[in-house]
C-alpha cells in the first residue's frame, strides 16, 4: 500500500509538471498575440494619421474617438494613453521582423519601459539586452 502512494506521488509530480509546462505555452502564446496586435494597432493608426491633412489635430482626435469606441468593447487597454502608446510601440519598431524575434523573450512591461529611452541606439541596445 505504501509502494502505492509513492507510485501516486510520481504521477501526481509528473501531472503537475506538464500542467505547469502547457500553462506557459499559453501565456508565452497570448503575450506574443497581444504585443503584436498592440503593434498592428499602433501601424494602423499611423497609416490613418499619415493620410490626414492636419496631422496633430487629426491624429489627436483619431486616437480620443478610437478610446472612446474600442474601451467600450473591449475594456480600459485602449485607453487613449494605451493607444498612444500603441502608436509610439509602431514608431519605435516600424519592422516587424524585430518586434517578431524579440516577442519572445519580451512582454508589453518590457516594451513599454523600452520606449522610455528617446535615443534609438540605446533603445535597441537595451532591447537585445533584455531580449
Amino acid at each position: 500500500m505504501a509502494n502505492d502512494i509513492v507510485n501516486y506521488q510520481d504521477v501526481i509530480t509528473d501531472i503537475k509538471g506538464i500542467i505547469s509546462s502547457s500553462r506557459e505555452v499559453a501565456y508565452n502564446a497570448a503575450n506574443k498575440a497581444m504585443v503584436l496586435t498592440y503593434w498592428h494597432v499602433g501601424k494602423r493608426i499611423v497609416e490613418q494619421e499619415q493620410a490626414g491633412k492636419e496631422r496633430a489635430k487629426y491624429g489627436q482626435a483619431l486616437i480620443e474617438a478610437l478610446a472612446d469606441e474600442l474601451t467600450k468593447e473591449y475594456g480600459k487597454s485602449y485607453s487613449k494613453r494605451n493607444l498612444q502608446y500603441f502608436r509610439k510601440f509602431y514608431l519605435a519598431f516600424p519592422d516587424e521582423k524585430i518586434v517578431n524575434a524579440c516577442v519572445h523573450n519580451l512582454n508589453w512591461t518590457h516594451f513599454r519601459a523600452i520606449l522610455r529611452v528617446s535615443d534609438e541606439n540605446a533603445r535597441m541596445w537595451y532591447m537585445n539586452e533584455v531580449a
